[in-house]
């Protein structure tokens, strides 16, 4: 089923790689030798001058093949966006979780889809990388992917990854969620086409849907209400939140809130996933700059990509040590885990404990000689 939209919803200045490349890097060669001339020449031509020129013909050869290697890799959005990922935090490397979810797009194709006034859906989600199939199988987890499930209720999803507290503590125990790797994610959009898209909210869901040809009985149509109701809820006393639709929106969020300043943890390891562990050793990270929360990003399913960020005021970051049991062995591994703190309506707080899985990005402000 194709989708047709009349205009673009925005129109800009039409850039060509050479305006994404770093200021710093020198792309034009110019070649002086006029090979065809020297080719027609060569046979009239003392031999040492001759082997002078195959010599300088080579030369230019390689010089022009690296030319089309760097137009080929500037020509390349996902490097695009390491660009403007590098611009907010030149010292934080780009997780291979998140590289994953880079745009396939070359900067032809983006321009094209710029200045287009149709498209077809169908050739649309499969060059940008989208998940547009209406029949997609969605996750249960909530902490490293999406807290939306067709097939389940989200209190179900929260029990898979959330944990008690008071189990944070030598010999406490507790049970790690699915740690595979997420599926149907879809890349992210370049900023450029993310901008282009209907605003990312519960009235525009229509739109979305018919500019990406989804059926709105699908089980693609619900698990994408269910993401954006989830980012317009309003947050808790203390949280900030925002949904990207695009890497740069959530880098220029993690950098309003902490400059380039910042540390990024990880952990994608599936040891001991689904099991229940115990904790043999626990480390509370007292590196909270300026009284500054970390803020935990998660990727939420929709048919590109989108990126839950929020910053709940008082939440603390562990170091865990969690023994594992594997056949008949017991092995160790570290892990990290947050806890957030909300009003229970009584006043006091409830601790709300996650571990950091999967897709799931921990930002933490970088003490300052570090």
């Amino acid at each position: 089923m194709a989708a047709t939209r009349s205009t673009p919803y925005s129109k800009k200045k039409k850039l060509v790689a050479k305006d994404y490349a770093p200021k710093t890097l020198d792309r034009e060669i110019k070649l002086d030798i006029p090979l065809n001339v020297l080719k027609e020449k060569r046979g009239t031509l003392p031999k040492d001058v001759d082997n002078c020129l195959q010599k300088e013909s080579s030369l230019v050869n390689l010089l022009m093949e690296v030319t089309r290697s760097q137009e080929n890799y500037w020509n390349n959005v996902a490097e695009l966006q390491r660009e403007r990922w590098r611009e907010k935090l030149l010292e934080v490397s780009i997780p291979q979780t998140l590289v994953a979810r880079l745009s396939p797009l070359s900067l032809t194709q983006m321009h094209k889809m710029i200045d287009a006034t149709s498209f077809d859906a169908n050739e649309f989600c499969h060059s940008a990388g989208l998940i547009c199939r209406e029949d997609v199988d969605f996750l249960t987890k909530a902490g490293g992917s999406s807290f939306a499930n067709a097939n389940a209720e989200l209190e179900e999803v929260k029990e898979n990854v959330f944990f008690d507290k008071k189990e944070l503590r030598e010999s406490g125990e507790m049970i790690l969620p699915d740690l595979s790797p997420c599926k149907n994610l879809g890349a992210f959009l370049p900023r450029e086409l993310a901008q282009m898209m209907p605003p990312f909210s519960t009235a525009n869901v229509s739109q979305i849907l018919n500019l990406l040809g989804i059926s709105s009985e699908s089980n693609m149509s619900r698990i994408m209400e269910s993401t954006l109701e989830l980012c317009e809820e309003k947050g808790e006393e203390g949280e900030v939140k925002r949904c990207s639709t695009s890497v740069e929106g959530m880098v220029e969020f993690v950098a309003s809130l902490f400059g380039s300043d910042v540390d990024l943890l990880t952990d994608t390891s599936v040891v001991g996933s689904g099991q229940r562990v115990k904790v043999t050793k626990v480390s509370k990270r007292e590196n909270i700059v300026g009284g500054k929360p970390p803020v935990t990003c998660h990727i939420f399913a929709f048919p590109y990509g989108v990126s839950y960020c929020h910053s709940i005021k008082g939440s603390e970051v562990f170091d865990l040590q969690l023994e594992v049991v594997q056949g008949n062995e017991k092995v160790r591994r570290n892990a990290t885990a947050v806890c957030h703190y909300f009003s229970d309506g009584a006043g006091g707080n409830q601790a709300s404990c996650h571990p950091v899985f999967g897709e799931m990005l921990l930002w933490m402000p970088r003490p300052k000689g570090d």
